[in-house]
């Protein structure tokens, strides 16, 4: 009986034993081995039995989260996918910030989640039910006061009536949050470019919705949209048409700019980039267009010479850039203290998988102190890389190598030149 008793014990104490926490930290180093060659499935079941292993271990609820999320949307379709697994995705997420309050990424993830439900009423045209998604992830804390301050920022670099082409989740969240909750900057077309590769999005996108969805110029059908698909395409120089109010504008000498536009390895182009394209030429330069900054230089790849910073946005010029930062445009931006009010909430909201958009703000403020370098304007050097310390503090994000460098050398020139 006593041995009984004892090997009780011993089966109770293991429970708590160091093996048993190793063991999990075995299955989830599997777990992210199996996600990095996409193999989601194995990932999360190999998490399940991190969980069973260690059920308080807020990581593992974080990757759950993270890893289904992918699985939902950035994999294969899920059979059977709905409402209820974007459930249990935010399930996983709660129970990891339930435990750990600080773990910033899941908070992200709970933002892209929200992201990802409020596309889905889009997609059924309720632009409420997108607005309330959103606010829900904004209450749960996936868009944090530092972000959507970015979203503002890079929607005020934009000239009115613009197309702002953004990239993934951190870029286009804020702007949309921005959008359909706050109704701020409804007369920017927004152009997420992941997703120009649905048809569904590009209809959207094509005829509009009130309130949430401003359209943007194409030339496509209906038809031709459903039925979008990679183009056989060998590298060729398409003409982007300027229209006679923005030739007068810009003083362009030309009736177009080319623009040679690559094929894919493959030999074909992507139908998003062919969307991209039609945009481009169907809009003639009317409009004026943006690239957030997050957006890939990939994406304008070819395009680089009529490309200007403005603001901590990218403009798209029907001439060539006259340099390479629009001074009046960025400084107007990035010389306004309150444009940054936000910026310290990184300290207690800080999301590390991308708090790093906060650079783009150091990389305007230096292309407008090159600028005043250049100009041998050493007193508006100095004011420039005032504000950037003072709005933007390099404690809150570690600031690249490559740019302290140039920080240091424009300090220096600047105390040379005063």
């Amino acid at each position: 009986m006593r041995t009984l008793c004892l090997t009780a014990l011993l089966l109770v104490a293991a429970a708590n034993v160091p093996w048993a926490v190793e063991s999990a930290d075995a299955l989830k180093e599997q777990a992210l081995a199996e996600f990095k060659k996409a193999n989601y499935t194995a990932a999360i079941s190999y998490l399940q039995r991190a969980r069973e292993a260690a059920p308080n271990d807020a990581e593992v609820y974080y990757y759950l989260g993270y890893f289904t999320h992918y699985l939902c949307y950035d994999s294969v379709p899920l059979g059977g996918f709905g409402r209820e697994k974007s459930d249990e995705v935010l399930g996983y997420l709660r129970r990891a910030v339930e435990l750990d309050p600080e773990l910033g990424n899941a908070y992200y993830f709970i933002g892209a989640e929200y992201g990802a439900r409020a596309r889905d009423e889009l997609k059924d045209d309720n632009a409420a039910g997108a607005a309330e998604q959103f606010r829900m992830g904004r209450d749960e804390g996936g868009y944090p006061a530092w972000m959507l301050e970015f979203g503002r920022n890079l929607l005020k670099s934009c000239e009115a009536n613009a197309i702002l082409v953004t990239g993934g989740d951190p870029g286009t969240n804020p702007v949309q949050y921005l959008q359909l909750v706050d109704g701020y900057r409804t007369d920017v077309s927004v152009v997420p470019m992941a997703l120009l590769e649905r048809p569904w999005f590009v209809a959207l996108l094509k005829r509009g919705l009130d309130g949430a969805v401003r359209p943007a110029p194409m030339s496509w059908s209906e038809r031709q949209i459903m039925d979008m698909h990679p183009y056989k395409w060998q590298t060729n120089t398409i003409q982007i048409p300027i229209a006679d109010e923005a030739r007068q504008k810009h003083g362009a000498q030309h009736e177009s700019i080319g623009w040679e536009l690559t094929a894919g390895a493959d030999g074909r182009l992507s139908a998003g980039r062919a969307v991209f394209a039609d945009i481009l030429v169907t809009n003639r330069f009317e409009r004026p267009v943006y690239f957030s900054s997050g957006v890939s230089a990939s994406v304008f790849d070819g395009l680089g010479r009529y490309v200007q910073v403005s603001g901590i946005a990218r403009r798209l010029l029907p001439i060539e850039a006259p340099g390479d930062v629009d001074v009046d445009a960025t400084a107007k931006l990035m010389l306004e203290p309150g444009n940054f009010d936000a910026v310290p909430s990184v300290r207690t909201q800080n999301m590390p998988r991308v708090s790093n958009l906060l650079v783009n703000y150091w990389a305007s403020y230096l292309y407008l102190a090159l600028h005043y370098s250049r100009a041998d304007d050493a007193a508006m050097v100095e004011e420039v890389l005032a504000a950037m310390k003072n709005n933007v503090p390099e404690d809150l994000v570690p600031m690249p190598e490559s740019l302290v460098r140039s920080v240091e050398k424009l300090e220096n020139w600047a105390a040379e030149n005063r």
